[in-house]
């Protein structure tokens, strides 16, 4: 199985989950903050049960490319590169179950973890994501990371009995070397 390489920068490491971190994910649920940052329903949202956190574990375990996020030895989140082999690039999408940490730049630091990974390890062209258009924290720290708006998907995610616009932003392995690499 190809899992990807252990990853420490600072107070950050980005690993494989860990049999504790199952219940450490059924305490941390699915918050109405993180539901609606991600495009959950908030009546999709339940109690995050025993059988949930297994299967979130075992999806990590077998992805081709998704850390645990660890900050100052605690699990707060998830990141993750889907990729798409063919045309070189990949699927960028992180998840903050610990809101307590939000605002501290960790975000910016875990996706340029990821980015360096990306780029330098497993040479993608590109590196993409869609996020919410209300999601500003988002769009900020993608920015901050050299991402650019590529494209709109006007009113395309219905969420809550309400149509929201995704945005589409990408990074190119030149624009990287260029933005953040030379910085």
């Amino acid at each position: 199985m190809n899992r990807p390489p252990l990853l420490q920068e600072n107070k950050i490491v980005l690993r494989q989950p860990k049999e504790e971190d199952i219940g450490i994910r059924i305490a941390y649920g699915i918050s109405s903050e993180l539901a609606r940052m991600i495009g959950v329903n908030q009546c999709n949202t339940h109690k995050f049960s025993y059988s949930d956190a297994k299967k979130w574990y075992e999806k990590i375990l077998v992805h081709p490319c998704k850390w645990v996020i660890e900050y100052e030895n605690k699990f707060v989140g998830t990141v993750s590169l889907r990729p798409y082999s063919e045309d070189k690039k990949a699927k960028f999408a992180i998840e903050f179950y610990d809101m307590s940490i939000c605002g501290r730049g960790i975000g910016t630091q875990v996706t340029r973890m990821v980015l360096d990974n990306a780029f330098q390890v497993k040479m993608y062209h590109k590196v993409f994501l869609r996020v919410l258009e209300f999601n500003e924290r988002a769009i900020k720290l993608y920015k901050k990371c050299g991402f650019t708006i590529e494209g709109l998907d006007r009113e395309g995610a219905y969420i809550d009995g309400e149509f929201h616009t995704d945005i589409y932003m990408g990074l190119l392995k030149s624009e990287y070397e260029e933005k953040i690499l030379n910085n």
